[in-house]
């Protein structure tokens, strides 16, 4: 059934009934608006499957300010939307126990003083693309943590992306800050960026704790960036820039092949 919330100037208490009463198979349709405030987000678990559209191309028009937790063997998908949490001690998305996310054309961010992760998914799966997960003004929080979880994304950017046993594929993406797997991860790519400015992590790049990260066309905004790979594979062509400027440190029991060469170790620096 689908469910139209927005056209009463009730926006906050229309979606409230909309969440509660929703069954499997729903569809909320939102109007462009506001939904709740910051100084007052929502807190909601979501236990049935359910999709939540912006009536919209433009993200930006449909705001929520939210914080979703998604539970076991739970489906739900968002479209044309922007989250945002503005509360402490909550991620804006987390996703447990077989849950599946899909985003299409949204941005989740959380504007906190604290450093709790953007979204947050256990034994999960997720799917975006076109859309931006940030952490507003920090850049040591996390804005998409994984563990025992997948995440395929095509056309994203990400602030911050960290694994632990997890599988990756990405397409045509962006990351800020860092990015790190670790725990047996698994990172297979085509075309990403990896933009670490204004940030002081000692690693743009990091592979660690018998993981494989693999894939074409790997840049780096960082003119002299640093990876770091640890017991782990990294089989990687086409560089920006060049290989022959980027700090590779690893150790020997690593298999390191960039553009089928084993690049200069730097790991006594």
């Amino acid at each position: 059934m689908k469910i139209t919330v927005g056209n009463q100037n009730k926006n906050d208490e229309e979606l409230t009934q909309a969440i509660i009463n929703a069954k499997d198979g729903d569809i909320i349709e939102l109007m462009p608006g506001t939904y709740f405030s910051k100084n007052d987000p929502f807190i909601c678990t979501i236990g049935n499957n359910v999709t939540f559209v912006g009536k919209t191309t433009n993200k930006d028009d449909v705001k929520l300010y939210c914080s979703f937790t998604v539970g076991e063997n739970t489906i739900v998908i968002f479209k044309n939307l922007a989250i945002s949490y503005t509360a402490n001690d909550d991620n804006t998305l987390s996703a447990y126990d077989g849950a599946e996310i899909y985003g299409d054309n949204i941005s989740i961010d959380r504007q906190t003083q604290d450093d709790w992760d953007t979204i947050y998914g256990q034994n999960s799966f997720f799917s975006f693309k076109n859309s931006q997960i940030m952490t507003g003004r920090k850049t040591k929080a996390i804005g998409l943590s994984l563990e025992n979880s997948y995440l395929f994304g095509d056309n994203i950017s990400v602030q911050l992306l960290f694994q632990k046993n997890s599988q990756v594929y990405l397409k045509n993406s962006l990351i800020f800050h860092k990015l790190e797997l670790r725990r047996q991860s698994s990172l297979n790519f085509r075309n990403i960026t990896i933009d670490t400015a204004g940030t002081r992590f000692k690693n743009d790049l990091a592979v660690k704790s018998h993981s494989k990260l693999s894939g074409q066309d790997l840049i780096f905004v960082n003119e002299s960036p640093h990876v770091r790979i640890l017991k782990s594979d990294f089989q990687v062509l086409n560089f920006q820039p060049k290989y022959e400027r980027i700090h590779f440190r690893y150790d020997d029991t690593s298999k390191v092949r960039t553009d089928g060469k084993i690049p200069f170790n730097n790991k006594q620096n």
